[in-house]
C-alpha cells in the first residue's frame, strides 16, 4: 500500500449503488472453495462492497462466465502476485481466452491494488511459444496497451475510520466496516521497527491488530533468549498501540496467536525461511503462543482494549491447531469456512458459535 496512505477508493468511481459488479482475476481463476484463503481475499472485497452499498456484487469463480453479464469488472491479480503474471500451462488456447476478456465492451474494468499490468507485453513475449489461437491475439497488442493504461488502480472499496492491520492472516479477522491493510510477510518485529505510522491511517478510530503468527513460526526460537526476546517485543507492541491512541485512534483491539499445528504439516516453499519450515519444536513454539497471549491479554486488560481469542473449534484432540480449519491442501492460513465474518452469509461465523472465548464484540 502506499506510505503516503493516498489512495484510489472504488466509492470515488462509481456511484450508482445498482451496478452489477464482478471481482475476477484475467489470468488464472479465484476458487469458490470455502477451503481457500487465497480467493478469501476476493470474498471479503465482495463483502466491503455490499457494505458500502453495492449490493449486486459477486466473486466470479468460473472462468467460462461472460464477463458483458455484468456492468463492472474488478481484476483480482491474486495475493501472490507481485506485478507480474504467473502462467501455468504456457500460451495454450486457455490463456487467449482469457486474455480475450480484456476487449470486452461495455464493461467498466479496474485494477485492484496495483496499477493493470502490461497485457500487451505479456501476450508479445509469448507469441513464438503460443497456440495457433493464442498467436492471433498479436493483431490486438496495440489496443491491448491502451485498454490497460486507461484501467484504473483500486486499493480499497471506500473509505472508513476502522482498520483491521497486519500480515497475511489479517483478513481472516474482517468484519463490516473495516478496511483493510494486509502486509503480507509483515512480522510484529518490523512493524515496530519501522512504526505503526507507516500502515494504521491517520483517520483511523478504531484499530485491530492481528501481528506476531511469523515472528513465533521463524524468529523468536532463533534468538539467544526467546523469551526475553518476546517479553521485549510486547512491550514494545504495548508501548506503539499507546502511541496510536495519542495519535487519535480510539478503540484497540489485539488478535491472540494461533495455536501451533502438527510439525507434519506440509507448507509450500513461500512459507519458509532459511529454507525451514519454522524454528522450535511444537512444544517450544506452543509456549511461545501461550506467553505471547498472556501479554495480549494483560495489556488488553490494563489498557482497556478488546481482546480477540481463537475460538477452541481451531484446537484439535492433542491442542494443536487442527488442519481441518487450515487452508487446504497445505498452508499456514486459516480456511475460510473458518474466518470470524461468514463473508457469503454476512453474519458473525456459525463455525465458530458457542465455542469462541473472546471479549470483543462484531
Amino acid at each position: 500500500m502506499n506510505p503516503q496512505h493516498e489512495f484510489n477508493y472504488f466509492t470515488d468511481y462509481e456511484k450508482d449503488y445498482l451496478v452489477k459488479i464482478g471481482i475476477a482475476a484475467l489470468v488464472g481463476k479465484l476458487s469458490p472453495k470455502d477451503s481457500s484463503h487465497k480467493s478469501g481475499w476476493a470474498f471479503m472485497l465482495c463483502n466491503q462492497l455490499w457494505h458500502a452499498g453495492f449490493k449486486n456484487a459477486e466473486v466470479i469463480t468460473d472462468v467460462n462466465v461472460d464477463w458483458t453479464d455484468y456492468d463492472v469488472i474488478l481484476l483480482e491479480h491474486g495475493m501472490e502476485f507481485k506485478g507480474t503474471f504467473n502462467i501455468f500451462g504456457g500460451a495454450n488456447d486457455d490463456l487467449y481466452h482469457q486474455l480475450n476478456r480484456l476487449f470486452v465492451k461495455g464493461v467498466r474494468l479496474y485494477s485492484l491494488h496495483y496499477d493493470m499490468p502490461a497485457v500487451n507485453e505479456l501476450i508479445e513475449k509469448r507469441l513464438k511459444t503460443g497456440s495457433d489461437l493464442f498467436k492471433t491475439l498479436e493483431a490486438r497488442i496495440e489496443e491491448a496497451k491502451e485498454i490497460c493504461s486507461q484501467i484504473p488502480r483500486v486499493d480499497h472499496i471506500e473509505k472508513t475510520d476502522k482498520l483491521c492491520f497486519g500480515d497475511s492472516h489479517a483478513f481472516s479477522q474482517y468484519s463490516p466496516g473495516y478496511m483493510c491493510n494486509r502486509n503480507d510477510g509483515l512480522t510484529l518485529f518490523g512493524a515496530l521497527k519501522r512504526g505503526f505510522q507507516e500502515y494504521v491511517y491517520p483517520w483511523t478510530k478504531e484499530l485491530r491488530v492481528y501481528l506476531g503468527n511469523i515472528d513465533i513460526r521463524h524468529h523468536l526460537m532463533r534468538q539467544k533468549n526467546p523469551e526475553s526476546a518476546l517479553e521485549g517485543l510486547m512491550q514494545n507492541y504495548e508501548a506503539e498501540l499507546l502511541r496510536m491512541q495519542e495519535r487519535g485512534v480510539k478503540k484497540i483491539e489485539i488478535i491472540c496467536a494461533l495455536p501451533i499445528e502438527n510439525e507434519s504439516r506440509k507448507l509450500p516453499k513461500t512459507g519458509y525461511y532459511k529454507d525451514t519450515p519454522f524454528a522450535g519444536s511444537w512444544q517450544e513454539r506452543t509456549d511461545l503462543v501461550n506467553t505471547f497471549n498472556w501479554f495480549v491479554s494483560e495489556m488488553g486488560e490494563r489498557n482497556d482494549w478488546q481482546v480477540w481469542q481463537h475460538p477452541k473449534v481451531y484446537l484439535n484432540s492433542l491442542n494443536e491447531l487442527d488442519f481441518e480449519v487450515m487452508e487446504k491442501p497445505k498452508s499456514v492460513h486459516i480456511a475460510r469456512k473458518y474466518y470470524r465474518w461468514d463473508l457469503v452469509k454476512d453474519m458473525p461465523n456459525k463455525n465458530l458459535e458457542d465455542k469462541t472465548n473472546t471479549n470483543a464484540l462484531f
